[in-house]
């Protein structure tokens, strides 16, 4: 996939995202975002600030919908950052097909810009998602009708998963932000609020 970006001093071509699912059918292709920044200040980085990040928005996230807070599992991380640095060099942003993994993770991707964007702002980008999220039996959750476009936040607020674990890599060009998660959520046939 070529992807095309542009950066000028109000607008970037903004992040991609690959819905997560590990026993749903993929979606074609990311969605294209443009979002207006407001500074093109690069924001605070490392892994405490991701994990502070990540954890406030899942958990946030999952508190409005009855969730159990998840919590943070390094082993997941570890296997996210594993896996971004596998999109860095490859520079394709795709699933990563996990083979040989049992039980398989579920997984959230995100790219955008590098150094463009909070860690708050690519969580945030997943838990909004929520604006198209209706109640039903998963891939039949979305307004739009398409799974994909709430398939990160079904995810996120799965109510039987437990663990989670994020990590950035990037490129000259780009951040490509990986979340694991344990138990997988996003079962078809099965409700994202009671699993």
């Amino acid at each position: 996939m070529h992807i095309v970006r542009a950066l000028s001093p109000i607008f970037l071509l903004a992040p991609l995202f690959a819905a997560c699912s590990p026993v749903a059918p993929q979606s074609n292709a990311p969605e294209r975002i443009t979002e207006v920044r407001t500074s093109m200040t690069p924001e605070a980085r490392g892994e405490s600030r991701l994990q502070i990040a990540m954890m406030r928005a899942h958990n946030e996230a999952r508190t409005k919908v009855g969730a159990p807070d998840l919590v943070w599992n390094a082993e997941l991380a570890k296997d996210a950052a594993v896996y971004a640095d596998v999109m860095v060099r490859s520079g394709k942003f795709a699933h990563d097909p996990q083979v040989g993994r049992n039980p398989r993770q579920g997984e959230n991707l995100w790219m955008g810009t590098r150094e463009a964007y909070s860690y708050g702002d690519m969580a945030g980008a997943w838990v909004d998602e929520g604006r198209y999220y209706k109640r039903g039996l998963f891939p039949n959750n979305s307004t739009t009708g398409r799974w994909g476009d709430v398939g990160h936040y079904t995810q996120i607020i799965w109510p039987t998963t437990q663990r989670v674990g994020c990590a950035l890599a990037s490129s000259r060009n780009d951040d490509y932000l990986v979340c694991r998660y344990s138990p997988a959520g996003n079962i078809v046939g099965r409700d994202p609020l009671k699993g």
